[in-house]
């Protein structure tokens, strides 16, 4: 008993980790069959394109796939009508065609770097769209007609199997995966928020944990935007969804601003220290979950009551605080303790509404009126024209090389190599994805070769085709949902069905064969080529203008108007760290650079917000006015230009405020309202300041003063 106890915990534990992933993998290959079917059956030109199609669009999700179906359409599509304006632009005439190829691909790439999402997915196959229909007809354009209606026949009857077999074949709800995802945020950040206030977190694991809560965002994000194709009661909570989102943002920047101020205040020796890590470990307590997280909305609103009950005694912890620390403390230990009581009280309010938003989600309502809370991302125009000119550069080069060979398969390598460059340019590491896919490439390479001319070859007729091929298609249906390997499995797949091409009348030569597997490998060497040598997205120039993009994240928080510019500034500055997110480790000294500016920037930029709503909504004194005016311009200036003059200036400027806010919360004559709202602004300003004189970030590299971290272990959230 004891054996089949233990084989069936382990039949279990299989079921679970791989289940998923089989069934994945059985769902795509017998969609890839049934298109290869009827693709024959209707005697279509290339059944490999519908096979393609359905590896391309398929995902666990069924939304997912019908999402990436509909801008499948829509970019094929496009580059349709691309391929048929440059055929008549240029027809048999075929250098010009290739330059005019070259710069619409390229103008897709560039496209697709702005946007985000399948808006990027459109993009993209816009753009080799154009070279798969056009490159075969150049020199014979009058065929465009016939040609252009099979290949979107097969585009569309691999949308149609892959969205058939998606949704009768073990379903998976877009709206259930986003609701899992949601639990296993809210989880994890919990685990991270209590982990932290009861000090059992690394500081590597609390690097990590930031950069993970960046990623999570843009992906929630992602899930959500995908929502509209699938009949899911969650669409009805969209902006429910887009309002957890920000609050999660909000929630998670304050926290990060919390932690930076206790860190200060960890000195035994502080006369708040036992205070306030006493009152951490009540706050760690009360959001300590008494239910399993997965549990969902309940377990939330269990919390909230723990956390409403908890706030409902903060003031009168506050005071006794205050009463016992600031008699001892001085003029700095004052403001620091201050400042850490003001972004408890914050911090307690932020999760408590992200947790009564969190559980609301599961209540089914009516129709919500929507309004401004949106994703912003932020994309810089000079790096998406980078990708393009990159684009293009390798058609150009690979096109060059055909001219000058006169290869007959140089058309070939010169699709492939539009396809590489354009379906790869979004990725967070384009070289490292396209090497991968260069490895799965050449291993269907073999797979291709070995299935076509020693097992097909024995077989006829449908039936026994579809067997020979199965077990082949399987292996990559399985790799493409393995996180590691994907791209591997993509270039499996995509390599194994172009070389394999089955047909109604099936060509069995293996010269064809190998030139043409040959000048594929080709396409795709030369796409990962240029990504690695032409201003790769990994290269130090590249992640340098990420973090001039941070800094200039501040200044929009400087001056921007301030309706929904906190929202703009949360999701944008994240947006921006999302290609360093998605790596598993940072071990390049731009990548934690980046990370640094992310962190000061979520901090100064989010102080600086509420300093100048804090601002807008009293009448202040002119002197604490004017210096609300003029810390906004000289921080502004400083992350423009950051030096130790600018440095220098914004910090004299703070403290001007700081002393300007307590020489007039000291005077009479102010009102009630205006003393809260100084207060508010005197923490937001000693938080700048903080920032400002860290020798821990990134700043104190910048301005040229002592700093701890400057090639080794990051520390940036401790």
């Amino acid at each position: 008993m004891n054996f089949l106890d233990g084989l069936r915990r382990e039949i279990v534990a299989w079921s679970k980790a791989e289940g998923p992933r089989w069934i994945f993998a059985f769902k795509t290959t017998v969609a890839v069959l049934l298109a290869l079917a009827v693709s024959m059956r209707l005697e279509l030109g290339q059944p490999v394109t519908a096979m393609v199609t359905v590896y391309i669009v398929m995902h666990p999700q069924t939304g997912m796939v019908l999402t990436k179906s509909l801008y499948r359409v829509c970019g094929t599509l496009a580059g349709t009508l691309a391929s048929l304006a440059l055929l008549g632009l240029f027809a048999q005439e075929r250098v010009l065609f290739l330059v005019g190829l070259a710069l619409w691909v390229g103008l897709c790439a560039a496209g697709a770097a702005v946007y985000r999402n399948f808006k990027s997915y459109g993009f993209t196959l816009a753009g080799y769209t154009a070279a798969m229909i056009g490159l075969p007809l150049v020199m014979q354009p009058t065929g465009f007609f016939n040609y252009a209606v099979n290949r979107a026949t097969e585009v569309v009857v691999g949308i149609i199997c892959a969205g058939v077999v998606s949704e009768v074949v073990f379903p998976r709800s877009l709206g259930d995966g986003i609701i899992k995802t949601m639990e296993e945020r809210y989880a994890r950040f919990m685990g991270f928020v209590t982990g932290l206030l009861s000090k059992s977190m690394t500081p590597r694991e609390i690097d990590r944990m930031h950069l993970h809560v960046a990623s999570n965002v843009v992906a929630l994000e992602s899930l959500r935007s995908s929502l509209f194709m699938e009949a899911s009661d969650i669409r009805s909570r969209d902006l429910r969804l887009r309002r957890l989102n920000m609050d999660f943002m909000e929630m998670s920047t304050t926290f990060h601003s919390l932690c930076q101020i206790l860190s200060r205040l960890t000195d035994p020796d502080a006369p708040a220290a036992p205070a306030l890590a006493s009152l951490g470990a009540l706050l760690a307590e009360a959001l300590a979950p008494e239910c399993e997280p997965a549990s969902g909305a309940e377990c939330a609103r269990l919390t909230a009551r723990r956390l409403a009950e908890f706030r409902v005694d903060l003031p009168e912890r506050e005071s006794a605080i205050l009463r016992e620390c600031l008699d001892h403390a001085g003029h700095e230990a004052r403001l620091d303790i201050e400042t850490a009581l003001d972004l408890v009280r914050r911090f307690v309010h932020e999760i408590h509404h992200y947790m009564r938003t969190y559980a609301s989600l599961m209540e089914k309502a009516g129709p919500e009126k929507l309004n401004e809370v949106s994703f912003a991302s932020r994309t810089d125009l000079l790096v998406a024209l980078v990708t393009g000119v990159r684009t293009a550069t390798a058609i150009l080069l690979v096109s060059a090389f055909w001219i000058a060979s006169a290869w007959p398969y140089g058309a070939s390598a010169v699709m492939m190599a539009a396809i590489g460059t354009a379906l790869f340019a979004p990725a967070p590491d384009p070289t490292l994805a396209i090497k991968t896919a260069l490895v799965g490439t050449l291993i269907g390479f073999g797979a291709a070769l070995a299935c076509k001319f020693f097992i097909l070859t024995s077989l006829n007729g449908i039936g026994f085709l579809v067997m020979g091929m199965a077990p082949f298609l399987l292996v990559g249906s399985y790799l493409a949902l393995n996180p590691k390997l994907a791209m591997v499995g993509l270039g499996y797949s995509t390599m194994f069905c172009f070389m394999v091409s089955p047909a109604n009348r099936m060509l069995y030569d293996p010269i064809i064969s190998i030139n043409f597997g040959t000048a594929l490998i080709l396409g795709v060497a030369a796409a990962a080529l240029i990504f690695a040598t032409f201003a790769p997205v990994t290269g130090g120039w590249m992640k340098r203008r990420t973090a001039r993009m941070l800094r200039g994240q501040v200044e929009m928080a400087c001056s921007c108007t301030l309706p929904h510019l906190g929202s703009r500034y949360e999701s944008g500055t994240r947006d921006l760290l999302q290609r360093v997110a998605a790596k598993p480790n940072l071990q390049d000294v731009h990548d934690r650079e980046i990370v640094g500016w992310t962190f000061v920037a979520l901090e100064i930029g989010r102080a600086v917000i509420h300093l100048r709503q804090d601002a807008a909504s009293v009448l202040l004194p002119q002197r604490v006015s004017a210096g609300a005016i003029n810390t906004p311009r000289q921080i502004a200036r400083f992350f423009g230009r950051p030096n130790q003059h600018n440095h220098n200036a914004a910090l004299v400027t703070v403290e001007e405020t700081i002393d300007a806010i307590l020489s007039a919360s000291a005077g009479e004559g102010v009102g009630e309202e205006t003393v809260d709202a100084m207060r508010r602004m005197l923490t937001s300003l000693h938080l700048i300041r903080s920032s400002l004189l860290d020798e821990e970030s990134i700043l104190a590299a910048t301005t040229s003063r002592p700093r701890g971290i400057i090639p080794g272990e990051t520390s940036y959230a401790t």
